[in-house]
C-alpha cells in the first residue's frame, strides 16, 4: 500500500464530504485546521488496518463481479484536477468488458442514472469497510462524494463504490458522473481554498468545534463588551442553563439517596409509575488487577478550555 499521497492544503477526495459538512465524523473547520496549522499525526486504528488488508481482496471481487478488465490498484502519485484545487488519490481502476446492469444478487446497484456503464467504459473503483449494517443507498461520507471528487480528477464517467458490511456482505454502488454535484464539489474547493489562504474559519457548528477553530486566546486582547442581542441572548440561555443542570443535579443526588437507603444490599428494584414498569439496578463494577504504573513525564501544554466559565459580576 501506498501511503498518503494527496496535499492536506486543498480539497481533496478524502475531505471534500467533510468540507460540505456531509461527514458526521469530521467537521468543516477540523479539515481547515489540519491544512492551517499542519493534521495531527494519526498512524491509524483497527479498523482502518483491515480496511488495507482487505483492498486488494475486495477490488478483485469487484472486477469478477462486474467482469472489469485492465484493473489497476497502485498508484504512485495524487491525481490533480486540470483547473481546480482539488486532488484525489484512486483505490483502484478498471474497464468494462460488457454492458453492466442491476443484479441484487451479486450486490451491484445502479444508482444515479438510467444508463448504464458499456464495453471499454473506464470506472473509478473506491474501495470502503464498514460497521454498518447492509444499506440500498451509502450516505455521503461513505464514498459518493469522494467518487464524484475522483471521477473530476480523472476525467473518468463511471465510478463505483464498493463497500464490504460486516466483513460479510459486499455491494457495488455505481455512479455516473453528476454534473450538479461536481458542481457543487467546485464551489467547496474554492472556496476552501480561499479560506486556507485568509485563514477564515467556517460558522462554528457545535462547542467542541469552536475549540478547534478558535484554539488560542490572544492574551492582550481586552475583554469584550457585547452590543450584539443575539449574542446577549445566548449567554443568557447559558446561565440558565447551568442553573438547571445544577439543581438536576442536586435532584439527581437527593434521589439516588433515597433510593439506594431503600435498596440497601439488594441489586435491582422494581416499581411501577403510571402503568409503566422501571427497573432500578445498583449492581456491584468489577475491574481487573493491574501491575504498577510508573506515569512518564509529559511537557507542559497549553490548550483552550472545552467549556466557558461564566460568574455574575457585582
Amino acid at each position: 500500500m501506498v501511503g498518503k499521497l494527496t496535499p492536506d492544503n486543498i480539497a481533496t477526495g478524502s475531505t471534500i464530504a467533510a468540507i460540505m459538512n456531509m461527514n458526521p465524523y469530521k467537521s468543516p473547520n477540523e479539515v481547515l485546521s489540519d491544512a492551517v496549522n499542519g493534521p495531527e499525526p494519526w498512524d491509524g486504528n483497527e479498523l482502518t488496518y483491515w480496511g488495507d488488508v482487505h483492498e486488494p481482496v475486495i477490488l478483485g471481487e469487484v472486477a469478477k463481479r462486474l467482469d472489469l478488465v485492465k484493473l489497476e490498484t497502485e498508484f504512485e502519485t495524487a491525481f490533480t484536477h486540470d483547473t481546480l484545487p482539488l486532488a484525489c488519490s484512486l483505490d483502484g481502476r478498471a474497464s468494462a468488458s460488457c454492458f453492466i446492469e442491476h443484479d441484487y444478487s451479486k450486490g451491484i446497484y445502479i444508482m444515479n442514472s438510467v444508463t448504464h456503464p458499456q464495453a471499454d467504459d473506464v470506472i473509478i473503483l473506491e474501495c470502503k469497510t464498514t460497521q454498518a449494517s447492509p444499506e440500498d443507498t451509502p450516505p455521503p461520507h461513505r464514498g459518493p462524494l469522494q467518487l464524484q471528487a475522483q471521477m473530476m480528477c480523472t476525467g473518468a464517467k463511471w465510478g463505483a463504490v464498493c463497500v464490504l458490511y460486516r466483513g460479510s456482505t459486499l455491494r457495488i454502488f455505481i455512479y455516473q458522473a453528476d454534473l450538479a454535484m461536481q458542481s457543487r464539489i467546485a464551489k467547496a474547493a474554492y472556496d476552501f481554498q480561499q479560506r486556507v489562504v485568509n485563514v477564515d474559519w467556517y460558522p462554528v457548528t457545535s462547542s467542541e468545534d469552536g475549540n478547534v477553530a478558535y484554539s488560542q486566546v490572544d492574551d492582550g486582547a481586552p475583554p469584550l463588551e457585547v452590543d450584539d442581542a443575539d449574542v446577549a441572548h445566548n449567554i443568557e440561555m447559558l446561565v440558565e442553563a447551568k442553573r438547571l443542570k445544577k439543581e438536576c443535579e442536586a435532584t439527581i443526588s437527593e434521589a439516588e439517596a433515597f433510593i439506594k437507603e431503600y435498596m440497601g444490599n439488594h441489586e435491582e428494584a422494581v416499581s411501577e409509575i403510571d402503568g409503566r414498569r422501571f427497573m432500578v439496578k445498583w449492581p456491584m463494577r468489577k475491574t481487573r488487577a493491574q501491575p504498577e504504573k510508573i506515569t512518564p513525564a509529559k511537557p507542559a501544554t497549553s490548550v483552550r478550555q472545552n467549556t466557558l466559565t461564566i460568574k455574575e459580576l457585582s
